[in-house]
């Protein structure tokens, strides 16, 4: 159902480009996945050699399938979504303060919105304090960076984050020429590169801020650490206003 969506999109907007920001995915995707269709179909559904590019017959035959079929399943996942049992109550989440509090809050808004008998309650603290409110019950679950093995604490993954380098947009690092488009892969900063300049931090007692001034050590640079904080969101907006500065943040 999702090819068959994104096809809708490409031909509506008529650009792969478009359509894969559409979807979340990139431009070499898109043009994978309608590909694919046309493979399995035997038969040509756009014209590429057309700036915009254009559906062929059997692409505009398609296309109206295509519609009717998404119309006809998202009818159908309504229908399906209403005899579901009413959702309620309270979910108590503790997190640090560097999971994101602008990420969190979104999310929070997004899951409530989706289920209106249930209200999102999240309370920000230290590492060793999430554990702990996860093992007394004081909350439903804990959001940390870096876990360990706790005991009557039992980790699952919740994703993995590259690490990369922010800086004030007059910084010279943040005046490296990149080209434009979906597939654009970001610049990539030499951990030796960063050695002449001064560096915003994470306070020392969190695992962040080990495992990076850890980083830096194996590659060669001693970081000069000049005003640490405890949460992204501060060094986020202390990084945009200090232009010799640089913060290394998860993506």
């Amino acid at each position: 159902m999702q090819s068959l969506r994104l096809f809708c999109d490409v031909a509506s907007l008529r650009s792969f480009s478009q359509a894969a920001v559409k979807h979340g995915i990139t431009q070499s995707a898109a043009s994978q996945r309608v590909g694919q269709l046309e493979k399995r179909l035997g038969v040509m559904l756009l014209d590429r050699s057309l700036r915009p590019l254009r559906l062929t017959e059997a692409g505009e035959e398609f296309l109206r399938g295509c519609r009717e079929l998404v119309a006809r399943y998202d009818l159908l996942e309504r229908r399906v979504a209403r005899l579901k049992p009413e959702v309620s109550g309270e979910v108590r989440v503790d997190a640090i303060y560097s999971a994101g509090i602008d990420l969190l809050n979104a999310i929070k808004e997004s899951f409530e919105e989706s289920h209106p008998g249930v209200q999102v309650l999240v309370d920000y603290k230290r590492p060793e304090e999430v554990v702990e409110a996860v093992r007394s019950r004081q909350c439903d679950l804990g959001i940390v960076s870096y876990p360990r093995r706790w005991r009557e604490v039992g980790g699952i993954p919740l994703r993995n984050e590259r690490m990369a380098v922010a800086v004030a947009p007059g910084h010279p690092l943040a005046g490296r020429p990149t080209a434009a488009g979906p597939d654009q892969t970001p610049t990539v900063v030499q951990a030796g590169e960063l050695a002449p300049w001064p560096m915003l931090g994470f306070e020392s007692t969190l695992p962040v801020a080990r495992s990076i001034k850890r980083y830096l050590r194996q590659h060669g640079v001693e970081a000069k650490v000049t005003a640490v904080f405890d949460n992204v969101d501060t060094l986020k907006s202390a990084v945009a206003v200090t232009e010799d500065h640089f913060v290394i943040l998860p993506r």
